[in-house]
């Protein structure tokens, strides 16, 4: 893998044939004015990116992961992982490569108007049929120090399809959770803290002098989302434990998760700061058991209905029944399964925080409403536009950041009253055999 580097300065150094010290010795007018374009060219707020994409990556070409890893207090990092499949390699003197270029803009906050650094990386895989992914690391400027969130735009060279990241760096501190990183038992990273329970996982830990680390079980049941209408005081989450036990260096590279949970790690439990487990069924993202195929069709039953799935003694075949009766044909209920479970996954994907992604505010509101027009956030708020679908007016969903310690991924729903009427006329349309929002 060839790796090649470039930052503003360099390259507007490299456009005139300038020297870096001449430049900055006799350029200096120049240089701002330049630096000025450039970080407005390459850098409008982030609050004006579109989300939309990002969170549903099952319409770009490619989708690379992302995560944000610190081996130290002075050096972060982006590590970044694609399919091999969704590159294009060409053949260049009988060797086939793809070429992939990483952009990066760091801003402050969600409504800088100028990034404070760019840069840029290329990297260049050759094609190994073994492997099935491509990695790369990203080194970022020591101003992200101060905590940051970058805006990373990755473009397949050959093919000319661009995919756009954006990831929050914490500031440095005596530990963070970006300071561990999580793998399965063949080595390979997650990019996400969601794992199958009864997995063998494994953490490497890059904080000097860490040897053990304390978990704090939780065990717990969470009910799925509120509907949207409905005014309610904010869930506080009971930080005692339910289990706490210390976990010695010499076992963390085998660590089986044999119950379903989450499992927050420190170095000490007087700190706040730590790295979270989210542990869920065998088979996350995907749901395939009978029963939570039929607790994720709770926002379309009835109580009733509901109640008698649930008690059923064959579950998988009175669920069919359901969809069978709400479709009207086996030909569109085998329609309406797929559409509906796909997003259950996709919400699971996207939107998991304590409990699965589904079961939140933004999972209820997708998996029933499909995917937003626009998804703008800022440092507070989520903003979901729904414009132009059949029948429907444009509705603007609104989700507020929450405080929590296990997750930078959790926001609640602003619920307004007049949410039903467009809510209960979703669910009609589901209930008539009319997937909302097809695409």
């Amino acid at each position: 893998m060839l790796i090649y580097k470039s930052g503003m300065l360099e390259a507007i150094c490299i456009y005139f044939n300038l020297s870096t010290k001449s430049l900055v010795g006799k350029w200096n007018g120049l240089l701002v004015m330049l630096l000025f374009l450039f970080g407005c060219k390459a850098g409008s707020k982030l609050s004006n990116d579109n989300l939309a994409t990002q969170y549903f990556p099952q319409k770009e070409v490619f989708s690379p992961q992302s995560i944000v890893f610190s081996s130290n207090e002075d050096s972060t990092f982006i590590l970044f992982s694609s399919d091999r499949k969704d590159l294009l390699f060409m053949n260049s003197a009988n060797v086939f490569s793809c070429k992939l270029k990483v952009n990066y803009s760091i801003f402050e906050t969600y409504k800088s108007a100028v990034p404070s650094d760019t840069g840029s990386y290329i990297f260049e895989f050759n094609a190994e049929p073994a492997q099935k992914t491509i990695q790369g690391s990203i080194l970022l400027p020591a101003v992200v120090k101060r905590g940051a969130i970058v805006r990373l735009i990755f473009r397949d060279i050959h093919r000319g399809s661009e995919s756009i990241r954006s990831v929050v760096v914490k500031p440095a501190s005596k530990f963070s959770s970006q300071n561990i990183l999580l793998k399965n038992e063949l080595g390979n990273i997650y990019y996400s803290n969601s794992v199958p329970s009864s997995s063998v996982i494994s953490i490497d830990n890059y904080f000097p002098g860490m040897k053990n680390l304390w978990v704090r079980c939780y065990f717990r049941d969470f009910p799925l989302a509120t509907l949207p209408f409905r005014i309610i005081e904010d869930e506080k989450f009971r930080m005692e434990s339910d289990s706490l036990f210390l976990l010695y260096e010499s076992d963390w590279d085998s660590i089986y998760l044999n119950r379903q949970g989450i499992y927050y790690l420190q170095p000490d439990t007087n700190l706040s700061s730590g790295f979270t487990i989210f542990s869920f069924d065998s088979d996350f993202p995907r749901v395939t058991k009978a029963e939570h195929l039929i607790e994720a069709t709770r926002y379309l039953t009835t109580r009733k209905e509901y109640l008698h799935l649930m008690k059923a003694q064959d579950k998988k075949a009175e669920l069919d029944n359901f969809w069978l009766d709400v479709g009207g044909s086996p030909d569109r209920a085998r329609m309406l399964i797929r559409e509906y479970y796909n997003r259950v996954q996709d919400a699971n994907n996207s939107f998991t925080s304590y409990m699965e992604g589904w079961k939140t505010d933004r999972g209820m509101i997708y998996l029933i409403f499909g995917q937003p027009i626009s998804i703008y956030r800022d440092d507070e708020t989520e903003q979901w536009t729904y414009s132009g679908l059949n029948g429907f007016p444009d509705v603007l969903f609104i989700f507020r950041k929450m405080n929590n310690p296990f997750t930078e991924n959790d926001y609640a729903l602003i619920r307004q009253p007049v949410y039903e009427n467009i809510w209960y006329l979703a669910v009609d349309q589901w209930r008539m055999g009319r997937i909302v929002n097809e695409n």
